[in-house]
């Protein structure tokens, strides 16, 4: 039984940041699990693939031409098509291949698994007539026993975590438990990918562009309560992750077959088990392995003391992110559920700020009950960190993602600006001019719109600044990474 597991490209608007290129490690999960039983599998990431961008009005669509697609799909002649869907703006993509695959034979099997389908299975299947079966939430496993399915030793029936078709019905089977012991998983199938593709392409804009870098995932789950937050809806709430010595091997087998010199840590809690991410920090210091590590997700400021801070960047961290969502502190509290104290987040600020970490922080307006003096606040508050502590602001508006709390509020109170539909998503991410999908009796989505556009004025204004008076520091940064210095000069005159 062959399987082809695939990327589908990603559709961007010119005036927004392009998406974050990375390893597609939930395919290469699947994909060495499938591997490790016996049956066929290849990759085609159909993403990071090396083409030129696709224009077609305002978008641009990043990857392999959909007609190339179609080529590979026939030339592979698989059983079964898995794609991924992680995103909801980019689900129409997804649709497409699934469309193709069909088209080359009637008889494929077509799965799509991610955050997307796994939050509304049913929704999706009514739409997406070319796919057969969702997988809702991990695929891993659910995957090898559709496989056993396809063999004729398991009915769909008896399949716990996917959604189908029956007689025009859509059937939606209980959960699949969570997997518990991650550690009983392989390391992703990097093998089934030409690796040197990631790591030795200056074409591909692979998050802040480092050298040789990959993403790796440590944890899953989320047991946090953020209200726009729909992680826990397909990955569950309750943490679970690789041991300290499952990743310290993973990291070095990554070093020692592929020169890895920079990893992006994706996690949605990576600190949460603070003994274990301190296993981890030290198992890298004494082990002496030589590899730089970034946080882009973000994680909590308030369990980066100054100790653990002078640990991490010893053990190699490059730049720490952190998710702080409001500079209001009643609207974290009340409206967010972020509980977290803002006084927690400059002192982390500042630490880093004294043993030369490099920072950002990521934020959100626009949510309802906030009046326009809240998001100000939080504006504020990230200028603020700016100006005293070189913390990098990242300024989105509130988007209600399918099955988070924010959008059943928003939904309720007649609080989105439109029907919603897979595309707005996209354009919601265009930062500041982006379509804000919400508005309430305190605020219009244009209002919320120029508070972000001032802000990233007044953020630009500081940045020149810094630069200004820090020029060695500027100047190694563009040294260091070259390819910044686009941005930076479209941002400097923009």
């Amino acid at each position: 039984m062959k399987f082809l597991l695939v990327n589908p490209p990603q559709t961007f608007y010119i005036d927004s940041e392009p998406p974050a290129g990375s390893l597609p490690l939930g395919l290469m999960y699947l994909a060495a699990v499938l591997d490790k039983a016996g049956y066929e599998v290849k990759l085609l990431d159909a993403f990071m693939a090396d083409f030129v961008p696709q224009k077609n009005g305002d978008t641009v669509t990043v990857g392999m031409p959909f007609n190339q697609i179609e080529a590979e799909i026939y030339r592979q002649n698989p059983d079964v098509v898995g794609i991924s869907g992680p995103f909801t703006s980019q689900i129409g993509n997804t649709l497409k291949v699934s469309e193709l695959s069909k088209k080359v034979n009637p008889n494929i099997l077509t799965i799509v698994g991610g955050s997307h389908v796994s939050t509304i299975p049913k929704e999706f299947l009514k739409e997406a007539k070319t796919v057969d079966i969702a997988v809702i939430g991990e695929g891993e496993y659910a995957l090898l026993e559709i496989a056993e399915y396809l063999e004729g030793k398991k009915p769909l029936s008896d399949i716990l975590g996917i959604a189908y078709r029956q007689n025009d019905d859509v059937i939606i089977n209980a959960k699949r438990p969570f997997l518990e012991n991650l550690d009983e998983l392989p390391y992703p199938a990097y093998h089934l990918v030409d690796m040197e593709h990631y790591l030795n392409n200056k074409k591909i804009g692979y998050r802040s562009f480092q050298n040789r870098a990959i993403s790796m995932i440590t944890s899953r789950g989320c047991p946090f309560n953020c209200c726009f937050c729909s992680v826990h809806l397909h990955m569950g709430k309750g943490f679970r992750a690789h041991s300290a010595q499952y990743i310290l091997n993973h990291i070095q087998h990554v070093v020692d077959k592929y020169n890895v010199k920079n990893i992006f840590f994706e996690d949605d809690n990576l600190t949460f088990d603070l003994k274990r991410f301190e296993a981890i920090c030290d198992g890298l210091i004494e082990r002496k392995i030589k590899v730089g590590w970034e946080t882009p997700n973000g994680v909590r400021a308030d369990c980066l003391n100054l100790s653990l801070l002078k640990k991490m960047k010893q053990s190699g961290a490059v730049s720490i992110f952190v998710g702080v969502e409001s500079g209001d502190q009643e609207i974290l509290n009340k409206i967010i559920c972020k509980n977290l104290d803002l006084n927690h987040v400059v002192e982390f600020a500042k630490n880093a700020r004294q043993i030369g970490l490099k920072t950002g922080a990521f934020y959100i307006i626009g949510f309802p009950g906030e009046k326009k003096e809240n998001m100000q606040r939080t504006v504020d508050f990230a200028l603020m960190l700016k100006r005293d502590y070189d913390v990098g602001m990242h300024l989105f508006t509130a988007t209600p993602s399918y099955g988070t709390r924010l959008y059943e509020q928003c939904k309720k109170n007649g609080y989105l600006e439109v029907d919603l539909s897979w595309d707005l998503f996209g354009s919601s991410a265009r930062q500041p001019m982006g379509h804000s999908l919400i508005h309430t009796e305190d605020f219009t989505p244009q209002e919320v719109k120029e508070i972000a556009k001032q802000a990233l004025k007044e953020y630009k204004r500081l940045s020149l600044t810094n630069n200004i008076k820090n020029p060695k520091k500027a100047l190694q940064t563009i040294y260091h990474q070259p390819q910044l210095l686009g941005r930076y000069l479209k941002n400097l005159f923009s």
